[in-house]
């Protein structure tokens, strides 16, 4: 007998309700960057890039604000964000362009100072 399930995913907004409280954004352990400013609004935070990152995803995540992602390879578009000011490079470049005015940040970095809707 072969049984398959389908039904409804987790929810994949972070830090909006439900699950344990995340600790509050701050800055990424080790030494601050020399990069270009990475302010995420609606955190509050402002911090300078490091090439010790991978992408905007990682440091979101190293100082723990809550962003979506899946794929990490810029595919899914789960991690789009609004780009509020400044540029991006890609490293892959995504299979598709996010949304005029979004990034994906899960394969971006800063090319110069950026404000991100997180």
């Amino acid at each position: 007998m072969h049984i398959e399930k389908f039904g409804s995913g987790p929810s994949l907004t972070p830090g909006i309700k439900g699950g344990p409280r995340a600790p509050a954004p701050h800055q990424p352990p080790g030494a601050p960057g020399t990069g270009p400013m990475v302010s995420f609004a609606r955190a509050g935070l402002a911090v300078p890039w490091s090439d010790e990152e991978e992408s905007l995803l990682e440091l979101a995540e190293a100082c723990d604000v809550p962003v979506r992602w899946s794929c990490r390879t810029g595919v899914c578009h789960t991690c789009e964000l609004a780009l509020m000011s400044g540029r991006v490079d890609y490293s892959p470049d995504p299979v598709e362009p996010p949304a005029d005015g979004n990034i994906l940040i899960c394969c971006s970095k800063p090319s110069d100072d950026v404000v991100l809707d997180a």
